[in-house]
């Protein structure tokens, strides 16, 4: 996704479900994110890049690679700027139905559901990722 489609996600998600979330990040979507002490924030790298040119042919699609040596078991993403929650399934369906169609695609399959145990009940929220940090679990 080019910076355009990251800016109409964001402005949808604004205008559809959150007109007060800030996308505030300093690094631009199509670049990679911040997270933690090692990042843009402090003059770091991001701990991801996006490969364009070869990932089409060889992996199906975009695709990330480490920008830096992560060590083992180092948290690299935690979702607390990029991720957006849908509070419910109402407001996610008038986001993807206020997307073109190709995009609403996309954003489909980028969205998942996670469970939380709230007091001994089981909720299940929606989320997605805003940026390319949505690359970081496609398992392709």
């Amino acid at each position: 996704p080019t910076m355009k489609d990251w800016e109409l996600f964001r402005d949808a998600y604004q205008r559809e479900v959150d007109d007060t979330r800030e996308f505030d990040d300093v690094v631009p979507p199509t670049m990679g994110y911040t997270f933690g002490d090692n990042n843009y924030d402090n003059g770091g790298p991001p701990p991801f890049y996006l490969k364009r040119e070869e990932e089409a042919i060889i992996n199906k699609g975009p695709s990330l690679f480490a920008s830096r040596n992560i060590s083992k078991g180092e948290l690299v993403h935690d979702g607390t700027r990029s991720n957006v929650m849908f509070p419910d399934a109402t407001s996610w369906r008038r986001f993807i139905f206020a997307l073109p169609r190709n995009r609403a695609c996309d954003m489909m399959e980028w969205s998942w559901t996670q469970a939380f145990d709230e007091g001994g009940t089981l909720t299940f929220d929606i989320f997605a990722a805003i940026d390319i940090s949505v690359f970081l679990g496609s398992g392709r």
